[in-house]
This record gives C-alpha cells, sequence and structure tokens, in this order.
C-alpha cells in the first residue's frame, strides 16, 4: 500500500490520458492520491477529479506562484472551495521567493489567510516553501497552539531545516528529491520519526512518466536510507497521511 500526498492529476489533455495514469497507480498499489491546486480553476478540477475517481482526494488553494491579496471576494471563494465535499486539505500553498520575489508581500498576506481558513475549517496544509524557510517558520510559530497541522511538501533540506519543521509538529513529504544524489537530505531522512513521514511525486500531466506510481521509486530510496522494507514506507506514510487528513 503506498500514498502520493502531493501531485497535480489536473491539465491532461484527454481523459484517456489521466485513465491511464490513474491505471499504473492502480496496478502500484496506491491507495490515496492527493492532487494539489494552483488557482481557483485548478481547485474546481481538483474537487471535480475527487469526485469522479474514489482514489483521488482533492487540496484546494492559491500557489505561491500565482499570490495575489486576498480580497474580500478571493477570501469568500476559497471559503467556499474549502468547504466543498472531497476537499481534505489546503494546498500548494506557500511561500516561495526563489521564483516569485517580487510578490513576496502578497505571497505572505495570502498565506496568512489560507492558514486562518484551515484553521477555522480544520483542514491541514500543504505547503511550498523556496528560500523562504525563516519568514515561514516565523508564520508558522505564530501559529502555535492554535491546532493548525499540515506537512511540508518536496522537502530538500538539511537536518536543521528537519529540526524547525518537527519542532512545529509538521509531517515531512519526501519526494523525488532523495531519487538524487543529496547527501544533506540524504542524512536528514534518517532522521524522521516514522509517524511524521509522507512520500510524494509532486508528479504533473507535462513531462511526467509514472505519474503517482512513481512513489514506489521514493519508497524504495527511502527504506534503502532507513534500513527497512519498501513496504513498511509505504504502510508507514499511508497511515501518516491519512491521519492527517483525518480519514
Amino acid at each position: 500500500m503506498f500514498s502520493d500526498s502531493h501531485c497535480h492529476m489536473d491539465g491532461f489533455e484527454s481523459e484517456q490520458q489521466l485513465m491511464e495514469v490513474l491505471e499504473r497507480a492502480a496496478v502500484s498499489n496506491l491507495d490515496i492520491i492527493l492532487t494539489m491546486a494552483m488557482s481557483l480553476e485548478s481547485s474546481e478540477e481538483a474537487i471535480r477529479l475527487a469526485r469522479t475517481h474514489r482514489v483521488v482526494l482533492a487540496a484546494v488553494g492559491i500557489h505561491p506562484w500565482n499570490a495575489v491579496a486576498p480580497t474580500d471576494e478571493l477570501c469568500r471563494r476559497l471559503e467556499e472551495l474549502a468547504t466543498t465535499e472531497g476537499v481534505v486539505a489546503l494546498g500548494e500553498i506557500g511561500l516561495d521567493y526563489a521564483r516569485s520575489p517580487q510578490t513576496a508581500t502578497e505571497q505572505r498576506e495570502l498565506l496568512k489567510y489560507e492558514m486562518s481558513l484551515a484553521r477555522e475549517k480544520g483542514l491541514p496544509v500543504n505547503l511550498h516553501c523556496r528560500e523562504a524557510h525563516a519568514d515561514m517558520m516565523g508564520l508558522l510559530r505564530g501559529e502555535a497552539g492554535s491546532g493548525l497541522t499540515g506537512n511540508i511538501h518536496g522537502f530538500s533540506g538539511d537536518s536543521d531545516m528537519l529540526k524547525d519543521w518537527l519542532e512545529i509538529g509538521f509531517y515531512i513529504a519526501i519526494g523525488r528529491a532523495v531519487l538524487r544524489d543529496m547527501p544533506g537530505l540524504e542524512e536528514a531522512v534518517t532522521r524522521i520519526p516514522s509517524d511524521r513521514l509522507l512520500t510524494e511525486t509532486d508528479a504533473t500531466p507535462r513531462g511526467q512518466s509514472a505519474g503517482p506510481a512513481e512513489v514506489v521509486a521514493v519508497a524504495e530510496k527511502v527504506a534503502a536510507l532507513r534500513g527497512v522494507t519498501t513496504e513498511e514506507i509505504g504502510r508507514t506514510a499511508t497511515a501518516n497521511l491519512k491521519r492527517l487528513l483525518k480519514l
């Protein structure tokens, strides 16, 4: 049993391509595919996919690349989406100063609102963070004791950064970065508590080969680093994701 805690299942050129990816996931024994949103429009598509395919669950939100100031109308629409049946998280949301430093202020304001919405609705957050670790920690530590839960998506940091995320109680999602030669990340992977580990692919319809099924390769590498079986990593990560999503 495996799970992909972060991928993008919208935007396929045809329903047949989507079904082929889902069939590969089924063959690979994936129990959960959590599809992320990038915008209001892709949030709506994530919800449609979750309603249509049992294995797919939906996260809604606005990616930091698309960040704008949280107007009253935007907040109203996000709240409407967050309370729609099939939605289990807010994501992909966060901060990205590497690609979009010019919208740093808008990113922070939007993320503050999205986190408050997640807290109010009892939903976890699936966070993107690139070259914004200090600001992200500042925001999250300000949420201490509020009940906010979530995970860092595609963790690729070292053991020091890992410690920060663990101290605030977040789960750690390991993705395809672990398949590259990154000694700092490999050491960090061995230090993740078993009850905080998630697996993901960040797969998209564009340029991906196996889609969420590639999470098995991620689990294999994590298992090798931690000295356990691939199946154990799959079971552990899936149980953790279900707990985080309150399934």
